[in-house]
Order: C-alpha cells, then sequence, then structure tokens
C-alpha cells in the first residue's frame, strides 16, 4: 500500500510524484541593522503561527528526528524522548520503508526538492494516521541541504470519511449502473453497469444528450423539460423510468437523479444511480394480469357461490316440497291401492251380477220366444173362432129370415098360424139376440186379435231389446272380466307405486340432506371465495406498489 496520495484519490492507490520545485539559490544581500531584525522578528511570528496550527518535526538529510513540536507528539502519540534520534522510517509501513520508493523520496528530498502530498503514518502502537505535510529540505548559506522541516495537518478523520464515502460510491457503482450528466443533459461518463443496462458502448454515447434514451413523445414533452430544470435547481429525482436502449429495447430502471454541487455550493453535474428493474416490471405486469384473472375469477367464483347457495336453498325448499308431497303421495296411493282393492271386490260382484243377469235375460228371451209362439197360437184360435162366429153369424141372419118367412106364412095362415107366428117371433129374437152375442163376440175376438198382434210385437220387442241386453250383458261380462284384469294390473302396479314412493320419499330425504350439504358447501365456496377476493384486492394493492408509477 503506497503512503501518499493527492486530490482525493484512494488511500489504496499509489500517488504520482508530485511535482517538485528546487530551492532557488541562496544570495546574501546586506541589509540595515533595524531592517534585518524586523524581518527577523517577522519570521519567528510566522514560524510561531505555523507551530501552533500544524505538526512540526524536523530531520536530518539521513532522516533521523532531531526535534518535533507538541502538535506533531499529540498526532502520533509519542513523547520527544521516543523518536528523537530515531528515523522517519518508524513512521511508514515496513513494506514502503523498504521500497525504492521510499528511497527516492528521500534521495529527491536531499537534492533539495521539496515534496508535498497526503501520507499515510504509523503512530505509536501501529495506530494509522492520515497527514497533509509539506518536507521543506533547509539549505545553508553554501545551499547545502542541512535538515528537512516537514508540516503537516491530522487530516485521519477526514480520509475516514472520504475513504468510506469513496468506497460506498465504489461500492454503488459496482452494484448499480451509474451514468453522469452536465447541466445541460449531455453525457459525460458511465460506469459498465450501465453501458450493459441500455446496450451501448462509451463511445456510442458519450457527449450525447439523456433524450436519446427516452421516447419522443416524452422528451419533446412540458414534463421533460420540468425534469431537467428540477435538477439544475438542485432538486434530486427518484421513481422508476421507462427508458429506451440500444435497438429501441425498452428498459425500466429504479433510479435517483442526483445534482453535484461543488464546494462553493454551485451544481456542476448530475449523477444517476440506477437499478435495472424491467425483470421485476415485468414480473409485475405478469403478476397484475394473474391478479386480474384472480380477481375476475374470484367475482364469478363469488357469483356462481351465490347462484350455488341460492340454488341448494331452492333445491332444499323444493326438495322440502317434493318431500312432502312424496309422503302425500304415499299416503294417496295407499288410499287408491285400498280404493283399487275394494274396486276390484265390487268389479268382481258385478261381474257376477253381470252375469247373473245375462243368464236372467237368456231365460227372458227364451220365455218371451214361448210366449210369441202362444200369443200366434192365440192369434190363430181367434181368427179360427172368428172364422166360427161368422159361420154363427150366417146361420143366425138365416134363422131370422126363416123367421121372418114363418111369420109372413103365419100371418097367411091367420088364426092357424097364430101358434107358429109366436114361436117365429121368439126365434127372431133368438136370432137378433145370437146376431148381436156373435156382433159383441166378433167385436171381442178382434180386440183380442189386435191385442194379441200388438202383444206379440211387444214380445218381439222385448224379446228383440232382451236380446241386446243379453248381448250387452255378455259384452259388459267381457269388460268387466276385462277390467277385472286391468284393476288386478292398477293394483299390483299401485302396489309398485306405493313402495316407488315409498322410495321416493327416502331418496328425497336423502336429497334434503345433500341439498342441506350443498348450501353449507355453497357458504364455505363463498366464504373462501370472500378470502379470494379480499387476497386479490391485497394483492393488488401491492402490485400499485410494486408496478412503476
Amino acid at each position: 500500500m503506497s503512503t501518499t496520495r493527492t486530490g482525493t484519490r484512494k488511500p489504496s492507490k499509489v500517488a504520482p510524484a508530485p511535482r517538485v520545485k528546487r530551492a532557488p539559490s541562496v544570495s546574501f544581500i546586506e541589509l540595515p541593522a533595524e531592517v534585518e531584525d524586523s524581518r527577523v522578528a517577522d519570521y519567528v511570528a510566522q514560524i510561531e503561527a505555523i507551530n501552533r496550527s500544524n505538526a512540526v518535526i524536523e530531520f536530518t538529510p539521513e532522516g533521523r528526528v532531531l526535534t518535533a513540536n507538541q502538535n506533531f507528539l499529540n498526532t502520533v502519540g509519542y513523547t520527544l524522548e521516543e523518536i528523537r534520534g530515531q528515523h522517519h522510517s518508524m513512521f511508514c509501513e515496513d513494506t514502503y520503508a523498504a521500497s525504492a520508493a521510499y528511497r527516492e523520496f528521500w534521495a529527491r528530498l536531499n537534492h533539495g526538492d521539496y515534496d508535498a502530498s497526503e501520507y499515510k503514518r504509523l503512530g505509536k502502537n501501529g495506530k494509522e494516521i492520515w497527514i497533509q505535510a509539506t518536507y521543506n529540505p533547509m539549505r545553508d548559506a553554501n545551499g547545502r541541504v542541512v535538515k528537512i522541516i516537514k508540516f503537516a495537518t491530522d487530516i485521519t478523520a477526514q480520509t475516514a470519511r472520504m475513504s468510506d464515502y469513496s468506497g460506498q460510491v465504489e461500492a454503488i457503482s459496482k452494484s448499480n449502473a451509474v451514468i453522469e450528466f452536465d447541466l445541460q443533459g449531455n453525457v459525460l461518463s458511465a460506469n459498465e453497469n450501465f453501458l450493459a443496462t441500455v446496450g451501448y458502448s462509451f463511445d456510442e454515447i458519450k457527449g450525447r444528450h439523456h433524450s436519446m434514451f427516452c421516447e419522443e413523445a416524452y422528451h419533446t414533452s412540458a414534463a421533460y423539460r420540468a425534469f431537467w430544470a428540477k435538477l439544475n435547481r438542485g432538486e434530486f429525482d427518484t421513481g422508476e423510468y421507462k427508458r429506451i436502449g440500444k435497438g429501441g429495447r425498452e428498459v425500466w430502471i429504479q433510479a435517483s437523479y442526483n445534482p453535484i454541487k461543488s464546494r462553493d455550493g454551485k451544481i456542476f453535474k448530475v449523477v444517476k444511480y440506477a437499478t435495472d428493474v424491467s425483470a421485476k416490471v415485468k414480473l409485475g405486469g405478469d403478476v397484475q394480469q394473474v391478479t386480474n384473472v384472480v380477481s375476475a375469477s374470484s367475482a364469478q367464483l363469488q357469483a356462481s357461490a351465490q347462484q350455488m347457495s341460492a340454488s341448494a336453498e331452492q333445491t332444499l325448499r323444493q326438495a322440502r316440497a317434493v318431500a312432502t308431497a312424496a309422503e302425500q303421495a304415499t299416503r294417496n296411493v295407499q288410499t287408491v291401492a285400498s280404493s283399487t282393492e275394494e274396486l276390484t271386490s265390487s268389479i268382481r260382484e258385478i261381474a257376477a251380477r253381470v252375469q247373473d243377469a245375462s243368464l236372467i235375460s237368456q231365460q227372458a228371451v227364451r220365455q218371451a220366444a214361448s210366449t210369441s209362439d202362444t200369443m200366434n197360437k192365440l192369434g190363430q184360435s181367434s181368427q179360427e173362432i172368428g172364422h166360427v162366429v161368422k159361420v154363427i153369424t150366417s146361420i143366425a141372419q138365416q134363422t131370422n129370415l126363416l123367421a121372418l118367412n114363418a111369420t109372413i106364412e103365419a100371418a097367411r095362415a091367420g088364426e092357424a098360424g097364430k101358434g107358429f107366428a109366436v114361436v117365429a117371433n121368439e126365434v127372431k129374437e133368438l136370432a137378433r139376440q145370437t146376431a148381436r152375442a156373435t156382433e159383441e163376440i166378433g167385436m171381442k175376438i178382434a180386440g183380442v186379435q189386435q191385442d194379441t198382434s200388438l202383444a206379440v210385437a211387444a214380445i218381439k220387442e222385448i224379446a228383440g231389446i232382451i236380446d241386446r241386453i243379453s248381448g250387452i250383458s255378455t259384452t259388459i261380462a267381457g269388460a268387466v272380466e276385462e277390467q277385472n284384469a286391468a284393476t288386478s294390473e292398477i293394483s299390483r302396479n299401485v302396489a309398485e307405486a306405493a313402495r316407488g314412493t315409498a322410495e321416493v320419499s327416502a331418496n328425497i330425504s336423502s336429497v334434503t340432506q345433500v341439498a342441506e350439504e350443498s348450501g353449507r358447501t355453497a357458504a364455505n365456496v363463498k366464504s373462501a371465495s370472500d378470502q379470494l377476493s379480499r387476497e386479490a384486492e391485497k394483492l393488488a394493492a401491492a402490485i400499485v406498489l410494486f408496478m412503476p408509477r
């Protein structure tokens, strides 16, 4: 490690030898005594002032300590007795004290050249000390170097701060993309990290304006002008920025633009420290997209859960209603089954009665047919009686005619025929009575014949009706038989339906339980979807912080 440095360079780097000036040759001019005394007094005053504010030590040309003031002793931690006569190398690291650079250092001093710089020295117990010092060769009247006076200022604390600052800057430079601009925005310098981020070489960006890294719409905007005006006022700017790399490649950086001031407080450049966050921004975009999908899915899941819950409630209500209806249907089916059994018994009874009626109808048909035959025979007998009545009527007419002739003959006979006339009158009277009786009999027979004809017609009609009734009874008997079979089938089906409704009732109970479970599940799904929605909102809020603003 070197022992000197110039400016603000790091301690670890060897500073180039400072420019040295050879002490001018000394010439003596004789001055008046009072002037000489005045000048000496002034020199003494200056030396005293220097001694009060500086650490001062004197060495022989060989580097041996002659004397040192208290400021120097306080700086190195030694007493004068501990260092007097010791070589200057006691204040240096061994590697430097044994180096050619150290020998050259003393050679220059012995040659009369002064040396000024920042030096690393070692105090008592190896304490590291940094000093700002000048080594000044002192010549005698002959121009020969007789001693070396060093004036020093302890800058250890300042150097430590500068070293810390330098280390921090170096660390930042190693881990960040760093670029420097003048106040107009032109590129002054850039480290390798920045060049790798934007894809340019330094020769491609040196002296070019910052706007080369911005979209045209932005670098021509009032916001961009305000951005540089803000930096020129000494206000830093930090955030996530969209920049354009080589070939138009989009680059996102997390950066701070820092106006740098000189010792007099004037801003002379802007340094930007940046980190490439393109991957993070892309990830943020992807996460945002996922968040949007999650939010949409959560909303859809919530809607589905609500619909599922409503459907479950509706299913539960319907299942309960169906269960009630199924129980009622079971009771109704059981009632129908009982009624069907009664109907079956009634149909069987009706079938028996219809069968009996059919038999009776058949007997009635046969009796009606027999009665019709009898009535036909009665009609024929009435006709025959009519013929007999006609004969009797004819006989009565002839008898009446004979009685008339007998009366006429009795009148002709006179007295002798009176008795015969009486008999003739009686016969005539009997003939009239016979004629009247015969007429009445004829009328009765005619009435009997008419009634017989009507009776025969009625009996035939009754026989036809009974025959139709018999046919209908037969048809009814067949239908009843079929109905009996159908009723038996119905009875069997009703019994099966009764078992089915019982199973339906049991299944509906299961459906009710499942519906209730679905309702609980829907509630759980809704709760989970609500939680998912809240988490999605939290994620979206986090993304707002994560994404560039």
